[in-house]
């Protein structure tokens, strides 16, 4: 029970809220109770209908990043909305093997414990202490997602190298080796040569690095026996790899070259090696690009690669798998990459046959586990053909059976799909899902298989075709992604059937919408439609969002090397969950970056602190014995703020509807953010304190019920971005009898709520207040003296709508004379009664002289500031400051101006110049303005 004591006529309420909001403390109370209700289950809800996601699940290697956070609060925002709108809602969590990264990270664990390699160890013991790795890592993953407050529900957790997922993938695989989909071959793949191991493209990052082209002579053989040849002997080729010409077996020319089409047919002779090769002609080659020849070394450059297939070119590897020479050449074995370059560029400049040499900046790939330069590189490996199951994924999103937000992204999506390739699925690991063909070690059977048992079982059954009990398995593990691309199948039981029945696979496959970040669309997006599609002929999901990608407030990629990594628990801490989801969701729609400042959470923690802080005001009255709830719709005493607010609340409603279903969740979050801080708080709930504490009961009563009624609705419609505080607020706002704020429907737009009159008036009367308002700020007017004020306004009914609402408008404004006229017409009125025709011919001939003035959406609005303050030495003041800030902007620009300065000054020292100069540009202009309008 409060105590109510009174002061005057002004109730004072001593209510249970704290002063201030603390997230902790709200946090640590909700999350148990939501999770140990059951409130994150599937259940029934009104429209009968489900709504599945399933997370991205995150890398069993170590902390959530900012990403993590941005995912995860898009989708908790999605399943809270689904779920308060009446769909029986299900999010599936879950936790990602990561074979490479989790196994480089125990790899250097284990070394710097006991200075010892896996292969020291053995395999089954190196298993053994990633699994007891994983299951500590793991918890820790759950407890930060927890922190987040994602509605999950925990009970269908599933990781990637669970039973249910390691049968899938058995499965998948047996299937498509038998299909012949699946094969073995020597084919050109990234190489690590770190961790010694095939990579995906999807795990090469790549640098751009200072590097060289190296022009070598490539002698042409008995040039001089050909009379149709006039006088070349040699052929200048560019390259940034010189080490490479060890592995040359062909010089391409583009055959439509006038310059060299004449030598196709003829051989070179490769420098150093004195390799005889011929010179081809292929398309490949661009004109006018470098010297127009190509050396083509298939075993170590992708594009060469598919130049050797055409012309049926042999295959040299100069690499060991610790990327070092072997003995193609004796003389370069055993030295590094960088070493042989250097060797092989000193013996070309003795021989004569080194030409030149350009400095140069270029992109190379890195490894991003182990940040080594990623080689090119023919290895035996398992493929996957994929191109029918890749035909069939852009089939689905071109008949829209799979829909991309924003649409554009499709065209990342088709641009691998269109032209697969086959799809490199080993790795030479020991964690991961181990490939299931098995060798018979019979010299005389010599038979592989491929099998859905573990290697036990084939060695009690024997080989199929001698029987022989002798029987290994491929050593190499899949692909993380082999298994990531059944993720929308394996988390709801397939391919047990007993699984699918617990986890309802028919009610909620195929799921409603995936959130991911662009730069897997090719990875795992593109994997999840083909292996979903050949496995059920159905999609794995409707939807497919696209999020941005979370970088530094300079627009930089987060890194380690660049230490500007923000830790999400980190915000977290300081300025709670609600705060950093918030600002997420408000930076994300169909944008491709969010350039994460700290500031912009601190910005919108302050935007919670006022939610609380305006309940803190309103919870008083509504806990009054007379604080009713009416029946808003039908009530015909809402007077014109009512009508307005509600107005208000309802397009708010309605945008908030449409946006979340179209991912606009920027559109969503600061829509109610200006609802809330612009409309509610600065204005509804101040023209409501002369009613509060008013004297008239009625009038009370009703204001009462409509701030009630508003906030419930500005609880709910908040609640899936920010579902802690408002979870807090609803305790304290709730019936008796209603539970919690995640399980009430979600706002519905009211046509009966539509007062247009009263919403188009009363926003142009704010906007007019709120422009006289700027204005006395400008010239330091202080808040209490009275000025006087020229309105020039288009229209007569809103006029009209001025005139009436003129004692309003003086009060809030502090206006002790007001004049309004309609633009280019006569008629006038004045608040001290008079009105009817001006002498001038148009009402703007009655400018006030010495007067400031600014424009609103319908309205010109004139201070004259003759007797406020000395115009002559205001004018002085603000000429000075225009020099000066002329004078210092003049300077940023010429910094800026500065190529030296732009290409080598810190970017984020760039960035502040930039925004230093673009706050002073803006001064400048409202100087400008300010002394033009004197």
């Amino acid at each position: 029970m409060n105590d109510v004591t009174t002061t005057g006529q002004h109730p004072i309420i001593q209510n249970e809220l704290s002063k201030t909001y603390n997230p902790k403390e709200v946090e640590a109370k909700w999350y148990p109770i939501w999770k140990n209700g059951k409130y994150f289950k599937p259940k029934k809800g009104k429209t009968n209908k489900t709504y599945s996601i399933i997370m991205p699940p995150p890398n069993v290697t170590g902390k959530l990043h900012m990403g993590h956070a941005l995912d995860n609060t898009l989708q908790d925002a999605l399943i809270r909305f689904k779920r308060m709108k009446g769909f029986e809602t299900l999010w599936i969590p879950g936790a990602d093997h990561a074979g490479i990264a989790t196994q480089a990270v125990v790899e250097k664990k284990i070394w710097d414990e006991q200075r010892k390699t896996r292969h020291q160890i053995g395999r089954k013991e190196f298993l053994k202490t990633i699994w007891q790795w994983k299951d500590a890592h793991q918890d820790f993953i759950i407890n930060q997602l927890e922190k987040l407050g994602v509605s999950t529900d925990w009970d269908y957790f599933v990781f990637t190298m669970d039973p249910i997922p390691n049968e899938a993938v058995r499965k998948v695989f047996v299937e498509w080796y038998n299909e012949g989909l699946i094969f073995q071959t020597d084919y050109i793949i990234n190489w690590d040569p770190v961790l010694q191991s095939a990579i995906s493209d999807a795990e090469v990052e790549h640098k751009e690095v200072k590097g060289a082209f190296h022009y070598i002579k490539y002698m042409i053989k008995d040039i001089s026996n050909d009379s149709n040849i006039n006088h070349i002997d040699h052929l200048i080729i560019a390259t940034t790899r010189p080490e490479t010409l060890l592995g040359d077996t062909a010089v391409a020319v583009n055959p439509e070259d006038e310059r060299f089409k004449h030598l196709i047919g003829k051989k070179v002779i490769i420098p150093i090696v004195n390799r005889e090769v011929p010179i081809i002609g292929d398309n490949h080659v661009d004109i006018s690009l470098g010297t127009g020849c190509l050396k083509v070394t298939p075993g170590h450059d992708f594009n060469d690669f598919e130049i050797g297939k055409r012309h049926n070119l042999p295959l040299v590897n100069i690499l060991e798998r610790d990327g070092r020479l072997n003995n193609i050449a004796p003389a370069y074995q055993g030295l590094t990459v960088l070493d042989a370059r250097a060797k092989i560029i000193k013996e070309l400049e003795d021989q004569g046959l080194y030409f030149k040499k350009e400095e140069c900046t270029h992109q190379i790939g890195h490894g991003e586990r182990s940040g080594s330069i990623v080689e090119p590189m023919v290895s035996k490996q398992w493929f996957v053909n994929v191109k029918k199951m890749a035909q069939d994924s852009v089939s689905a999103v071109e008949t829209d059976l799979m829909r991309f937000y924003h649409k554009s992204w499709e065209n990342t999506f088709f641009a691998w799909l269109k032209e697969p390739r086959d799809w490199c699925i080993s790795r030479q690991l020991w964690w991961g899902h181990q490939i299931p063909v098995f060798y018979c070690e019979n010299e005389k059977c010599n038979h592989l298989w491929a099998s859905v048992n573990n290697l036990e079982a084939e060695e009690e059954q024997g080989c199929p075709k001698c029987k022989n009990k002798k029987i290994t398995q491929d050593p190499d593990v899949l692909d993380t992604w082999f298994s990531s691309g059944l993720w929308a199948l394996s988390t709801l039981g397939w391919p047990n059937e007993k699984a699918m029945k617990e986890k309802s696979f028919a009610k909620f496959f195929p799921t409603s919408t995936l959130v991911t970040g662009f730069d897997i669309i090719f990875f795992w997006v593109a994997r999840m439609m083909m292996m979903t599609l050949k496995n059920t002929n159905q999609v794995p999901f409707h939807h497919t969002y696209i999020h941005a990608i979370v970088r530094d407030k300079h627009g930089r990629k987060m890194s380690k090397s660049l230490g500007n990594g923000i830790d999400p628990l980190d915000i977290i801490e300081q300025y709670g969950t609600d705060a950093l989801r918030f600002t997420l969701a408000a930076g994300s729609g169909y944008n491709r970056y969010i350039n994460l400042d700290p500031a912009q959470t601190e910005g919108y923690r302050n935007f919670i602190n006022k939610l609380w802080n305006a309940f803190r005001f309103i919870h008083p009255f509504i806990k009054e014995e007379h604080a009713i709830t009416l029946d808003l719709i039908n009530s015909n005493e809402l007077i014109h703020h009512d009508r307005w607010i509600l107005s208000e609340l309802n397009a708010v409603i309605d945008t908030c509807n449409k946006a979340i279903d179209e991912y606009r969740f920027d559109d969503t979050s600061l829509c109610i953010y200006s609802f809330v801080y612009d409309k509610f708080c600065s204005w509804y709930i101040e023209l409501s304190k002369p009613i509060l504490y008013g004297d008239d009961l009625d009038q009370k009563r009703q204001r009462i019920s409509i701030l009630k009624y508003i906030f419930r609705n500005i609880l709910s419609l908040l609640h899936p971005i920010t579902p802690f505080i408002t979870e807090e607020l609803w305790e304290n706002l709730k019936e008796e009898g209603e539970d919690l704020l995640i399980v009430q429907e979600y706002p519905e737009a009211n046509e009966k709520l539509n007062f247009t009159y009263d919403q188009h008036n009363m926003n142009k009367f704010v906007e007019i207040v709120t422009a006289i308002r700027n204005l006395r700020q400008s010239v330091n007017i202080k808040p209490k003296d009275e000025v006087e004020i020229f309105l020039f306004i288009e229209g007569n009914e809103f006029k009209d709508y001025i005139e009436k609402s003129s004692s309003s408008l003086n009060d809030l404004a502090k206006i002790k004379k007001l004049h309004s006229y309609l633009l280019n017409e006569k008629s006038f009125h004045s608040n001290d009664g008079s009105s009817g025709e001006s002498n001038a011919k148009s009402g703007r001939q009655n400018i006030p002289a010495k007067s400031i003035s600014i424009a609103t959406s319908n309205c010109e609005i004139y201070l004259p500031l003759s007797g406020l303050i000395d115009v002559d030495e205001y004018v002085n003041r603000l000429k000075k400051d225009l020099i000066k800030t002329e004078t210092d902007y003049g300077k940023l620009q010429a910094k800026l101006g500065n190529k030296n300065f732009s290409d080598n000054a810190p970017i984020e020292v760039v960035t502040e110049v930039k925004e230093k100069a673009l706050e002073l540009g803006k001064k400048l202009n409202s100087l400008k303005t300010m002394l033009n309008n004197f």
